[in-house]
């Protein structure tokens, strides 16, 4: 599969009026077909470092672990329509420390813009945390950024997390 993307998207070419909004979960190769835009818009948004650290998805790793069965993709689209305006991956295994646990550590979880007003996000981690409880997870572990006012941490507590770590991070 072609890995390079075409980010020449932009967040107005891709959201429309707001229509209703479904939430499914989804195998890689339907997701994939349609989320590089977002991805894009996604890493323009929050990635840091940027001048040192380009996108540079590994579409083939993540559909091995969707093979696998570690990837689990619950995703936001419009209705009739489609399209995708926001989705929610985790890998969810068995824990290191705990094996008989199984935990979904969330990779990624973005909404355009013009999707964020009202519940729609929130619904979104709510279908979420309803599809990785059916297939058995015990424990979500999620981040969120500080910097430049994408700070999520309400959002988590208003959904019942609560903020047990803090990630730090360091270029060499």
């Amino acid at each position: 599969m072609e890995t390079s993307l075409d980010c020449r998207l932009s967040a107005t070419s891709i959201a429309i009026a707001r229509p209703s909004l479904t939430y499914q979960v989804e195998r890689w190769e339907t997701y994939v077909q349609d989320a590089p835009p977002l991805w894009c818009l996604h890493y323009d948004e929050v990635a840091l470092d940027q001048d040192v650290i380009p996108m540079d998805m590994d579409v083939e790793r993540y559909a091995a672990l969707d093979v696998a069965d570690i990837l689990h993709i619950v995703t936001m689209r419009t209705a009739p329509e489609g399209h995708l305006v926001g989705y929610h991956t985790s890998l969810v295994a068995p824990h290191l420390h705990y094996k008989s646990t199984l935990v979904a550590a969330v990779d990624l979880y973005y909404v355009l813009p013009d999707y964020r007003k009202g519940w729609a996000g929130v619904r979104l981690f709510r279908e979420a945390e309803r599809t990785l409880k059916a297939r058995g997870v015990v424990k979500i572990a999620s981040g969120t950024k500080l910097h430049d006012g994408l700070d999520m941490s309400r959002l988590f507590v208003h959904l019942g997390y609560r903020l047990t770590e803090q990630l730090v991070t360091k270029l060499l």
